[in-house]
């Protein structure tokens, strides 16, 4: 069997499993080969948006918690150290990569499947949940029973996420695939419009810039120093944004994508005029296909 030459034909052809490659020997040789990167990118951003969507759901999910029971018993609900270390070992993976990546060869898609091999926990987060009294049990008699102090774990999280936009950064397309794109557009069967794509394009850069200005306390506004809980919001708020940007540069684009862009960039409202905003945490799933 003839060993792919590209970056992505090799990744694929190791990644697949022996049915996989089964069912391509038995296919007809007329019949069109998909293309390996596409089929990597597809991997790739439906991960990140997984990703995003959890890491967001864990910090949201846990902040609601903290607050409430601080309201009902000023107590502190503190986190198990088992499950904080958990997110510094998925801050730690997602640091290393962004680290790394530069020395790499390849697109990012093709990257992030030759490091998800070495790594295999890269861009998985941890769910957040508090013991049951059976597993209290358990670490109490083999000496492991620990906790941190909710602040300290909200400070994990926050790394977690400012790490994540970092890693979304980094991710850019070089000069030549946008010399290509220029040049030969969207010529796969069942894309979208691209009058469609670029539009929506517009729409997020727009709101992307209005959230910037409120961050940055906007030209007319009075500058006034920030919270934790506000910067934050902010910072997650142009993640759905930048992550909604990655979808909308997919080589294969779909109507089920460009919804789920429409969707995902409707829970990011600008509000008084661009003086403020808001943001629906309410996780949404990327489609399948």
């Amino acid at each position: 069997m003839v060993e792919p030459r590209s970056i992505s034909e090799r990744i694929v052809h190791k990644l697949s499993s022996n049915v996989h490659k089964r069912k391509q020997q038995n296919t007809s040789s007329n019949a069109p080969r998909p293309n390996p990167y596409v089929e990597l990118e597809s991997a790739y951003v439906a991960q990140i948006c997984i990703t995003w969507e959890a890491l967001s759901w864990n910090y949201k999910s846990f902040e609601r918690k903290r607050s409430s029971t601080q309201r009902i018993s000023f107590n502190d609900i503190g986190c198990p150290a088992a499950i904080a270390d958990q997110f510094r070992t998925f801050h730690i993976l997602l640091q290393r990569y962004v680290e790394n990546e530069p020395y790499e060869n390849g697109r990012r898609p093709e990257i992030y499947a030759r490091m998800r091999t070495l790594a295999p926990k890269l861009l998985l987060v941890p769910e957040y949940h508090d013991y049951e009294e059976e597993e209290e049990k358990e670490e109490e008699e083999e000496g492991f029973k620990s906790r941190i102090t909710s602040a300290a774990f909200l400070m994990i999280m926050e790394e977690c996420i400012r790490t994540f936009m970092n890693f979304l950064k980094a991710d850019k397309e070089k000069p030549c695939q946008k010399i290509i794109k220029a040049f030969f557009g969207r010529t796969k069967r069942g894309s979208v419009d691209p009058t469609l794509v670029h539009l929506m394009k517009k729409v997020n850069t727009k709101k992307k810039t209005k959230l910037k200005e409120i961050r940055k306390g906007g030209k007319y506004m009075k500058k006034k120093k920030m919270s934790i809980e506000e910067e934050m919001e902010i910072l997650m708020g142009l993640i759905d944004l930048k992550v909604v940007s990655r979808v909308l540069r997919m080589n294969e684009m779909n109507e089920e994508k460009l919804h789920w862009c429409e969707e995902k960039m409707s829970k990011v409202k600008i509000i008084q005029d661009g003086k403020a905003f808001q943001r629906d945490s309410t996780p949404l799933f990327f489609p399948p296909h």
